[in-house]
């Protein structure tokens, strides 16, 4: 039983990791698409419809953050409840060996 609670453990881990370099990996791409966006706009004669891809581009990419967060929130969540689980079966299972000690002193 402790050994699955384990396994859920480092699962919720391993995909809170990855959450977090998923979000790590959007915010990156966006703060470059925004420094485009500052830096294309100053030069002369781009074509209207560039700057439009470009600031739709970023628009998208904020969505996809905001995405890339609440998944995060929820894998971090998964990480606590699987933790908790665990610690609860320890906190059993200690609980019924001191039991178990306590009558095979009687």
């Amino acid at each position: 039983m402790e050994e699955a609670k384990l396994i859920r453990v480092a699962t919720a881990i391993s995909e809170y990791t990855v959450s977090s370099m998923l979000r790590e990996t959007v915010h990156s791409a966006a703060e470059s698409i925004s420094q485009a966006v500052l830096s294309v706009a100053t030069l002369p004669e781009i074509p209207e419809h560039l700057l439009s891809e470009l600031a739709r581009g970023q628009q998208d990419l904020a969505r996809l953050e905001q995405s890339a967060v609440n998944y995060q929130k929820e894998r971090a969540a998964k990480v606590e409840e699987a933790q908790k689980a665990l610690m609860q079966d320890r906190q059993l299972h200690k609980e019924d060996e001191l039991g178990s000690d306590f009558n095979s002193e009687a």
